[in-house]
């Protein structure tokens, strides 16, 4: 990329790359934790911090870190967290939300001194209660999960720990939510599985469980968005044709559904006339126009291109289960709290 173009892109990841997904992927990769938000900012920290100190505007789109003085953009967050140059900032965010992966080369010092004390079953009051404040009990999630306990730097912490499929734990409780040893995507299969379901997170699953009581899938937890890269995706649809996708009834949910379906539309075109599938993920480096540049690579002429996006496949948004609610945990607890035992179809 020469001097230019590096600008020019650079102007526009400032514009329209959301900073929040960006901290939401160093969260997944196990770097930073989820503090929650405090007025109008979102706020992240290191594990090793008792309070985060990372404050991130998403209506700016920059950060600032009170304890070290210092802020920026969102390059800049990558050349401070990942110790990247800024031309290897520019290239790296010009993936997204392909094949950018998130993935820190210096994670902060403390992370080698995390340490897992005990692995046990949920019995904690405070962990009990957290699980009934998310409309469920502790027989609802216990072939799912674990009480965690941790040491960093001489501190003890617990949690509720679900395993992902790097080997570490989604950490969550009423004052914690990250991940330990790292991140990225849970998987969890059900009898013998019929179709693969997408949840968001781990409370989406168990919601499900409770309000469907279905069996028979393999169920495909996010622990972010950051997580739904295309190459994800291709290798569902290489499995199976049949897929739910119950992500959260947000602007975030909306741009990943759109993006998954546009996916599998695209896909199973290629495959029902002899078109190669084996897409080189590296040269889709834009954000905007991605499937126009793949279709081009594919050599599609531009008279069949309608017929892509009106492809049938057994994708389905399943949003329309619990609209009027941000997700299906949402729904779980607003039939808890008015006694609703009506349950939704598998």
């Amino acid at each position: 990329m020469n001097y230019t173009d590096l600008k020019h892109e650079a102007s526009r990841i400032k514009r329209d790359f959301s900073i929040i997904d960006y901290f939401q992927g160093l969260v997944s990769a196990g770097a930073l934790k989820y503090e929650g938000m405090q007025g109008k900012e979102h706020f992240f920290g290191f594990l090793s911090q008792r309070t985060g100190s990372i404050a991130v505007d998403h209506r700016t789109n920059v950060w600032y870190d009170h304890s070290a003085g210092r802020g920026g953009d969102v390059l800049e967050a990558v050349q401070v967290f990942e110790n990247k140059t800024f031309s290897q900032s520019v290239e790296q965010l010009s993936d997204f939300p392909t094949e950018r992966i998130v993935v820190p080369k210096n994670k902060p010092k403390a992370a080698p001194n995390i340490k897992i004390e005990s692995v046990k079953k949920v019995s904690h009051p405070a962990l009990l209660n957290y699980i009934r404040s998310r409309g469920l009990e502790s027989d609802d999630i216990s072939d799912f999960t674990k009480e965690v306990h941790w040491c960093n730097k001489g501190k003890s912490y617990f949690a509720v720990g679900f395993p992902n499929e790097s080997g570490g734990w989604v950490l969550r409780s009423s004052i914690f939510k990250g991940n330990i040893l790292g991140g990225g995507i849970s998987i969890q299969i059900l009898g013998t599985p019929e179709r693969i379901k997408i949840f968001e997170g781990w409370f989406d699953f168990l919601s499900y469980l409770k309000l469907s009581e279905a069996t028979d899938f393999k169920a495909i937890i996010l622990n972010s968005t950051a997580n739904l890269k295309l190459s994800l995706i291709l290798n569902v649809l290489a499995e199976c044709e049949v897929v739910d996708l119950y992500l959260d009834n947000d602007a975030t949910g909306e741009k990943y559904t759109n993006f998954f379906m546009k996916s599998a539309q695209l896909y199973h075109y290629c495959r029902s006339n002899a078109i190669s599938t084996d897409w080189d993920l590296n040269k889709l480096k834009v954000t905007r126009g991605k499937f126009e540049k793949l279709i081009s690579t594919l050599k599609i002429s531009s008279r069949d291109v309608e017929g892509i996006w009106c492809f049938q496949t057994e994708v389905t948004d399943q949003r329309y289960r619990y609209k009027g609610f941000e997700d299906l945990n949402e729904l779980l607890k607003s039939h808890v709290d008015t006694g609703n035992q009506n349950h939704i179809r598998q």
